[in-house]
C-alpha cells in the first residue's frame, strides 16, 4: 500500500514494502522523479527512486576483506556476478513515523552474508520548495563495520538540461568495476550545463559534495540537487532509449571496500558499535522562463 505525503502542491508517494522506495514524486502536478512504471511494479528498479544501504554500486564479485574478515555477497543483480547497492533495497521497511508531510521508513538488517546488523533510516520531508530526505545507517552489532549509502532516483528525460559539481570520472581499463579517477573531458565534463540526450553515461564521479542543477526548459521546471558534504560521489546514468536519467549521490566510490586507494578517495567509512552515519539530500524546485 502507498504512504502518501502532500504540502503547498508537492505530492511524495512510497512503497515501502518495495525496498523503501518511491512510487511518484511531483510539484503542482508536474513530475519531478520519473514515476513507477507500473501500478504494481514488481522491483525497485521500476520506480522513481530507491536508497543504497550499507553501500553504493558494486563489489566486484561481491567479495571484500574488512580487518582480515573474508567476506562474500550473494550476487543480486543477474547475469552479474557482482554484489550491487546493498540489501535494503531488496527488502520491506516499515512505516516508523507519519505526519501529513514528512514520513519516516526504517529497515532493519539482521546480518547475513553480510554479517553485520544494521539499521537503516529515510527520514522524507516536505518543505516549502521542495522535498529533503536524510539518510542514516547505525550499526547494530558488536563490531566494527564498513559503511557507505546513497540514493538512486530516477528523473524524466524529456528536454532536461544537468549541470553537475564533479572533478573527475573513476574509470577502468576494462569491465564495469572502476579503479582510479581520471580527469573529465569531452561527454564526461558536466560542470556546464549539457543536454541529458546528448550523454551515454553509467559512471562514478568525484563531488564535494554532490551537487547538481536539472533545468527542462520547456516545461520552466529547475530542480537543485544540494547534498551534504559527507556525500562525496555523484553516479550519472543515460541509458539509450529511455525515458529517464538518474542522478545518484552516494557517499563512496563503486567497489570502494576492493580499493588500494585510502578512504579520503574511496570515501568509505567505518562504524563502530553502536554508531552511525547520516546525510541529506535536497531536490529545490523553482520556475524558470519557459525554453530558457
Amino acid at each position: 500500500m502507498d504512504v502518501v505525503i502532500s504540502r503547498d502542491g508537492l505530492r511524495l508517494s512510497l512503497l515501502p514494502q518495495l525496498g523503501g522506495s518511491v512510487r511518484a514524486f511531483t510539484w503542482h502536478g508536474q513530475d519531478i522523479l520519473y514515476p513507477a512504471a507500473a501500478p504494481v511494479p514488481v522491483s525497485p528498479l521500476n520506480t522513481a527512486g530507491f536508497p543504497m544501504f550499507p553501500f553504493s554500486g558494486r563489489i566486484n564479485g561481491g567479495r571484500f576483506q574488512w580487518h582480515g574478515k573474508d567476506v562474500a555477497l550473494r550476487p543480486n543483480f543477474a547475469p552479474e556476478a557482482h554484489a550491487i547497492h546493498g540489501q535494503a533495497w531488496l527488502e520491506p521497511w516499515t512505516v516508523a513515523a507519519l505526519e501529513p508531510d514528512a514520513v519516516r521508513l526504517s529497515y532493519e538488517h539482521g546480518g547475513d552474508d553480510w554479517p553485520w546488523r544494521y539499521r537503516a533510516i529515510q527520514d522524507f520531508k516536505l518543505l516549502e520548495d521542495g522535498l529533503c530526505l536524510t539518510l542514516t545507517l547505525e550499526n547494530l552489532s558488536d563490531t566494527p563495520m564498513p559503511a557507505g549509502l546513497g540514493w538512486h532516483p530516477y528523473f524524466p528525460r524529456g528536454d532536461a538540461v544537468l549541470k553537475a559539481n564533479v572533478s573527475g570520472i573513476w574509470t577502468a581499463d576494462s569491465g564495469m568495476i572502476p579503479d582510479r579517477v581520471s580527469p573529465l573531458g569531452p561527454g564526461t565534463d558536466l560542470r556546464e550545463p549539457v543536454e541529458v540526450d546528448s550523454l551515454s553515461l553509467d559512471n562514478a564521479f568525484t563531488a564535494a559534495p554532490a551537487d547538481a542543477t536539472i533545468d527542462w526548459p520547456g516545461a520552466g521546471i529547475r530542480v537543485r540537487m544540494k547534498s551534504s558534504g559527507g556525500l562525496g560521489h555523484l553516479i550519472v546514468y543515460v541509458p539509450p532509449n529511455q525515458d529517464f536519467f538518474c542522478v545518484e549521490p552516494a557517499s563512496h566510490a563503486p567497489d570502494a571496500l576492493n580499493s588500494t586507494r585510502g578512504a579520503d578517495v574511496t570515501g568509505i567509512r567505518e562504524i563502530g558499535p553502536g554508531g552511525a552515519m547520516s546525510e541529506e539530500i535536497r531536490l529545490q524546485i523553482s520556475r524558470i522562463s519557459a525554453g530558457a
